[in-house]
C-alpha cells in the first residue's frame, strides 16, 4: 500500500475523472479531484500537503490548462510538482507548448489504461506489484 502518496486530477468531466481514480485505484494511492483551477487549489490548501503528481486536462471549462500549469510552476510552492497532462490534443505544438512548460509526460484520451499506471508508478518511483 502506498497510501502516503497522493495524486490531484484535475478535470472538468466528473466521468474521465471516475475513470482515472478507477484505473489509478488499485496502485493504493490517495487520491483527489478537482474540476478546475479553483477546485485544485483549494484543495493543495485544504489538504495542507502538496501532491505527489497532478494528472491535469488541458481544456477545462472556462480555463486554459496551459495558463493553470503555468501559474503553478509561477507559485513557490507548487513550481516542482511534477504534472501529467490528459488530454485529446496531442498536435507537435500543444506537445511542445507541454514541454516548454515542464510536465513530466502527456497522456492521450482516450486513455490507455496500462500507460497511465505506468506513467503514475515512473514518478512516484514505484513498483508494479
Amino acid at each position: 500500500m502506498n497510501s502516503d502518496k497522493v495524486v490531484l486530477i484535475v478535470e472538468d468531466s466528473a466521468t474521465i475523472r471516475f475513470q482515472v481514480k478507477t484505473l489509478l485505484k488499485p496502485l493504493g494511492i490517495q487520491l483527489r479531484e478537482a474540476g478546475g483551477e479553483i477546485g485544485l487549489f483549494n484543495l493543495i490548501e485544504e489538504y495542507g500537503r502538496l501532491a505527489d503528481v497532478i494528472i491535469m486536462d488541458l481544456t477545462l471549462k472556462n480555463e486554459d490548462g496551459f495558463q493553470l500549469i503555468k501559474k503553478l510552476r509561477e507559485h513557490d510552492s507548487y513550481q516542482d510538482i511534477p504534472i501529467l497532462v490528459l488530454t485529446e490534443h496531442a498536435d507537435a505544438e500543444h506537445v511542445l507548448t507541454a514541454k516548454k512548460l515542464g510536465v513530466e509526460g502527456y497522456i492521450r484520451k482516450p486513455i490507455n489504461k496500462d500507460f497511465i499506471k505506468e506513467k503514475v508508478l515512473e514518478i512516484l518511483h514505484l513498483e508494479t506489484k
